[in-house]
């Protein structure tokens, strides 16, 4: 009897909880980030003094001590598209806000030492360069072309400087030859030592010497061979001047007072980016960048230049090279003892001790910016690698360690993907695609050379099966089990107009799908194939048109053992794999990456800027109040949700959601589920652009919740308008598809096409405004 009872109360405890969960409105739990990978990534340094470094972070600045890394002050609110410019000797800084106010820009003026703000302007347009005077409160800004003091410890605008300014070039001259073209700026600010001249470099022929006091346009120092002079530095003693033009790859010395040249010479075969005279007045020290390379073969790429040449100020000789196995090189700077040079590389930090002729601290331990990286982590969620296209970069998620750092030794990373059992990976390391040990990075076999410039690697299931996209979007399928026997899935020539950019395997290999798009009369009308598996062979079955997905593909077997897909274009499409055609089974509000749960029930997904879990038959969105944000990447059981901080401090976040996902099975039924009204425009987005990267069209998908007048505003990296789309007014609904989208046909106002990088659109709709990036790569 006593038995019977404790079985009764047992049966009713477990009725009465499920009852509960099931009734509840939603799933409320407490989610909280449980580890950071990486530092934040810097982005700007200058020397305090020799034993402290002002770091310019996405979110903030830090000082920190040169020997340790240590943090010992922090200050100010960025965001990573902000300006910062220091003073000579690093104690003062101005921040320059991205985002435009009513009435303009927002500058602040900060005391470094105290990590407080001393005033803070507003003005009319955005400054292009800002340099402070090293011997009084005097603060020079470069708007639109005007150059304007300011006294910073008041905020008045002491007046502008005048004089009849050489006209201005937007494309560069060098030797009868066209270099790149872009917006009419000064480039460079500089004091001279004893605060008289502000010495000034511009897409103008000659450096410019305007007279502080006298607020004047005073002399020109001419002799450039291009018609553009990119920076300038003093040197301590106010002696002479340093010039150079990057594209050129020019350096120039000049005498001051007599404003001769002293010596000019070719500094490299790459791009002069900054240059810095040592405090004893007698090296210049001159970084560059890398801007074209060659390749034979299998031999490693050519034409590297990611060094710094020390030249003798006095005789124009290269006395010393230092180089290192980091590229794409950001800045550099030199101590005020002139012992120790930083170099700023977009995967680690170097201190160089310049009397020893060695790295001395090295700093490491941060994931580079998009767009420099691919992202990806183990199916068990343990493991998070990193690749930039010069390094390969590994943490433990448990401890939130960085376990590897791997050269590209002078060969260039690409795509990248994990084996199913997270004991491998495999990365194109141009022209092969290796596997590499996921604890070790040592190489465990390469693929012979079949693709190049590879984008998206992904395995089946097995991991036997290897499915690699390269930029054009050709596919090739290789088996691990034969590394010499490979098949050409998709093979772009000439001008062929069908391209794939993404790729997956069904769970039992026996399908594998690709999504491109076919290009005809300037339209891409997207399009999906699917391939099937006889024996050792892939075939392809059929190719359907106007259905494709903008994100990796995420599969699922149902429990009649259908093959589904989901992907992710204009919401979250899911897909039934039939013979001969694909059956469309639901739709779903949501962007990519997508996941189904392990038992097929569920399907993760972003949406709102949220984490969103469907219980994708009925399309019934699970409510929970968890406030997991936006997910990168998630583990193969749906426990560890990796996500990027887009808006704050751009870092990547780990989360625990298993207590989320474990709740699943009974709170999913809840009577307040909503169901999703496929085409109801609930309220303003601004979309990813689409294709991203492009090259040389893209198109700026958007959603209007009421009739608004829309414009698009197109802006390069420094925050000028380069182009704008007005749309003129439009009505409420989706505008997301190639033929309602906005299009960018990726010319400037002038109609020329512009060059490689990071661009940003904004979009104003009535009181609506959003911005994104993008990136053209050529």
């Amino acid at each position: 009897m006593k038995t019977l009872s404790i079985y009764c109360k047992h049966k009713l405890f477990y009725i009465v909880h499920l009852v509960t969960i099931v009734c509840l409105p939603s799933i409320v739990l407490a989610i909280e980030p449980i580890g950071t990978i990486g530092g934040l990534a810097p982005l700007q340094h200058t020397f305090l003094n020799d034993d402290l470094i002002v770091r310019v972070v996405s979110s903030h600045i830090q000082v920190i001590k040169a020997d340790t890394g240590e943090i010992v002050n922090q200050f100010g609110e960025l965001t990573e598209y902000d300006d910062v410019v220091f003073s000579p000797t690093g104690t003062h800084c101005v921040m320059q806000s991205s985002s435009r106010i009513s009435n303009g820009y927002t500058v602040s003026i900060w005391d470094v030492n105290a990590g407080v703000q001393i005033i803070a302007l507003e003005l009319a347009n955005s400054f292009d360069n800002a340099a402070f005077s090293p011997t009084q409160a005097l603060l020079a800004m470069s708007l639109r072309g005007e150059i304007q003091m300011w006294n910073w410890k008041t905020g008045e605008n002491t007046g502008m400087m005048t004089g009849e300014r050489r006209p201005a070039e937007s494309c560069y001259y060098f030797e009868d030859q066209k270099g790149p073209c872009k917006s009419v700026q000064d480039n460079t600010l500089v004091f001279s030592p004893d605060g008289h001249f502000l010495i000034v470099a511009s897409t103008r022929p000659d450096i410019e010497i305007w007279n502080v006091e006298t607020m004047q346009l005073e002399d020109h120092i001419e002799g450039h061979t291009g018609n553009w002079v990119d920076g300038v530095a003093v040197s301590p003693d106010g002696k002479r001047v340093a010039s150079f033009d990057k594209v050129a790859d020019m350096v120039y010395m000049w005498d001051f007072e007599t404003r001769q040249l002293l010596w000019k010479e070719k500094n490299g075969i790459g791009s002069t980016s900054e240059i810095s005279f040592s405090p004893d007045n007698t090296k210049l020290y001159v970084a560059s960048r890398t801007n074209g390379t060659r390749k034979s073969g299998t031999n490693p790429w050519t034409g590297w230049d990611d060094r710094v040449r020390v030249w003798d100020v006095s005789t124009g000789i290269q006395i010393d090279t230092i180089d290192t196995e980091f590229r794409n090189m950001q800045e550099i700077d030199l101590s005020p003892d002139g012992k120790v040079l930083l170099m700023h590389f977009v995967d680690g930090v170097l201190q160089w001790d310049l009397e020893k002729n060695e790295i001395k601290h090295e700093w490491t331990d941060f994931i580079p910016h998009w767009p420099h990286y691919n992202i990806a982590m183990s199916p068990d969620g343990k493991t998070l690698i990193s690749a930039s296209r010069y390094f390969i970069k590994t943490w433990d998620i448990a401890s939130q360690q960085m376990q590897q750092h791997i050269s590209a030794e002078d060969y260039t990373f690409e795509g990248l993907g994990f084996s199913p059992d997270s004991q491998s990976y495999a990365i194109s390391k141009n022209p092969w695609i290796e596997l590499r040990n996921s604890k070790t990075g040592k190489v465990e076999q390469r693929f012979p050379e079949y693709i190049r410039d590879t984008e998206q690697i992904v395995f089946s299931s097995s991991g036997r099966w290897i499915g690699a996209v390269n930029y054009v979007g050709g596919i090739l399928m290789l088996d691990s089990e034969n590394p010499d026997r490979k098949q050409q899935l998709s093979m772009r020539m000439g001008n062929e107009s069908t391209y794939y950019k993404y790729i997956g395997f069904s769970d039992d290999e026996d399908y594998f799908v690709a999504s491109g798009a076919n290009r005809e009369k300037n339209r891409d009308i997207p399009l999906i194939t699917v391939w099937k598996r006889q024996g050792e062979t892939f075939v392809l079955q059929y190719t359907e048109l106007e259905k494709g997905f903008w994100s990796e593909p995420a599969f699922t077997t149902t429990e009649d053992g259908s093959n589904v897909f989901a992907g992710a274009r204009d919401g979250i499409m899911i897909w039934k794999i039939l013979p001969n055609k694909l059956e469309l089974l639901n739709t779903l509000e949501g962007y990519g990456p997508v996941k189904f749960s392990p038992d097929g029930l569920y399907l993760l997904s972003n949406a709102d800027d949220h984490l969103q879990i469907w219980k994708w038959q009925t399309g019934r969105r699970v409510k929970h109040s968890s406030p997991v944000p936006w997910f990168s990447a998630i583990s193969e059981d749906c426990t560890i949700v990796l996500t990027y901080d887009y808006t704050d401090t751009y870092e990547y976040k780990i989360w625990d959601i298993s207590s989320l996902i474990s709740l699943l099975p009974y709170g999913v039924d809840a009577k307040d589920r909503q169901f999703v009204t496929l085409g109801q425009v609930k309220r303003n987005q601004l979309m990813q652009n689409f294709p991203n990267p492009f090259n040389p069209e893209t198109w700026i998908p958007f959603q209007l919740a009421e009739e608004s007048n829309v414009t698009i505003d197109i802006f390069n990296p420094t925050g000028e308008i380069i182009r704008t789309l007005s749309l003129g007014k439009m009505s409420a609904g989706d505008y997301s598809t190639h033929t309602k989208a906005a299009h960018w046909d990726g010319k400037n106002y002038d109609g020329e096409t512009v060059s490689s990088g990071i661009y940003f659109y904004n979009i104003k709709a009535g009181e609506f405004s959003a911005t994104r990036k993008m990136l053209i790569r050529k």
